[in-house]
C-alpha cells in the first residue's frame, strides 16, 4: 500500500512539474510577441533624450500622453518572464516597463498597490515627460547606492537622496575620512567597534538609550565607546545633552560610513 501511494504521488508530482515547465515555456514564447523590443526602444528614447520629436500617436500606442505626469522607475533586470510579469503589473496602472541599458526601467502615472518586495526598485516623484531623462539619471544613481546597501523592495529616490549625493564625491569622502578619523586603525577590531557604535549613535538621533537597544549593550557601554572615540579623534561630542550641529553630524556620519566601508 505504501509503494502504491508513493507511485501515485510520483505521477502527480511529474504532472505538476510538466505543467510548470510548459507554463514557463509558454510565457517565454509570449514575451517577444507583446512588443517588448518596441517598448524598450520607446523608453530608451524617452529616458535618454526626452519626448521632443516623438509624435503623440507613438506615445499613445503605449498608453502615454505628451501632457501626462509619470513616475520614473528603475530596477534590477530580472529574467525575461519576471520582467514581462512586472510590465503587466504596471500596465494595469497605466505604465510601461522595458529593458534599458541592462536595467528594467519605465514610466507610470501611479504605482501599483502591490510592488514586489524581493526586487530592488527605485522610483522618482511624478513629473512631466520632458523631465524623464533627469529623473532617470537620478534613479540610476540611487539604484547603485541602494544596491550597495543591499536593499530590496520599492524605494523613493528622495529617501536615498543623502547617501546618493555623498556617494558621488568619493575623493571628498576620502579626504574627510582621513581628516576626522586618521587616529583610527582599520585593522584594529576595537577601533572598528568604536566607529560602528558612533555611526549607530548618529543613526539613532544621538540617543544613548536607542543606540544601546540597537546594539544590544548597556547605555554606559555606548557612552564609554563614544568617549574613547573622542579621545582618539577629537569628536563627536558625547556630553550629556550635547548634540552635533547638522553640518557636523553629516560630516561625521559620512566619514564613519566611509571608514567602515571604503568600497
Amino acid at each position: 500500500m505504501l509503494l502504491e501511494g508513493l507511485l501515485t504521488i510520483g505521477r502527480y508530482a511529474a504532472a505538476v512539474e510538466r505543467a510548470v515547465v510548459d507554463g514557463h515555456r509558454a510565457a517565454e514564447r509570449e514575451v517577444p510577441s507583446t512588443g517588448a523590443p518596441a517598448r524598450a526602444r520607446l523608453l530608451r528614447r524617452l529616458l535618454l533624450d526626452g519626448p521632443a520629436g516623438l509624435p503623440p500617436p507613438e506615445l499613445a500606442r503605449f498608453g502615454l500622453r505628451p501632457d501626462g505626469r509619470y513616475h520614473c522607475l528603475v530596477a534590477e533586470l530580472p529574467d525575461p518572464v519576471r520582467a514581462h510579469a512586472l510590465h503587466r503589473l504596471f500596465a494595469g496602472s497605466g505604465g510601461v516597463l522595458g529593458a534599458v541599458d541592462d536595467r528594467l526601467a519605465g514610466l507610470t502615472p501611479r504605482l501599483p498597490s502591490a510592488a514586489p518586495v524581493d526586487l530592488l526598485m527605485v522610483v522618482a516623484p511624478v513629473g512631466p515627460l520632458d523631465r524623464a531623462p533627469a529623473m532617470y539619471a537620478l534613479c540610476l544613481a540611487a539604484l547603485r547606492t541602494a544596491a550597495h546597501r543591499r536593499l530590496r523592495g520599492l524605494h523613493p529616490v528622495t529617501d536615498l537622496a543623502v547617501p546618493t549625493a555623498l556617494a558621488a564625491q568619493p575623493a571628498l569622502a576620502e579626504l574627510l575620512r582621513g581628516a576626522l578619523l586618521g587616529g583610527l586603525d582599520p585593522a584594529d577590531e576595537f577601533h572598528r567597534e568604536l566607529a560602528t557604535t558612533a555611526l549607530a549613535w548618529l543613526d539613532h538621533g544621538q540617543r544613548l538609550d536607542q543606540t544601546a537597544t540597537a546594539l544590544h549593550v548597556h547605555p554606559n557601554t555606548v557612552r564609554y565607546r563614544l568617549r574613547r572615540l573622542r579621545d582618539l579623534t577629537g569628536g563627536p561630542p558625547v556630553e550629556e545633552g550635547a548634540r552635533c550641529p547638522v553640518p557636523d553630524t553629516v560630516r561625521w556620519w559620512w566619514a564613519l560610513g566611509t571608514w567602515l566601508d571604503p568600497r
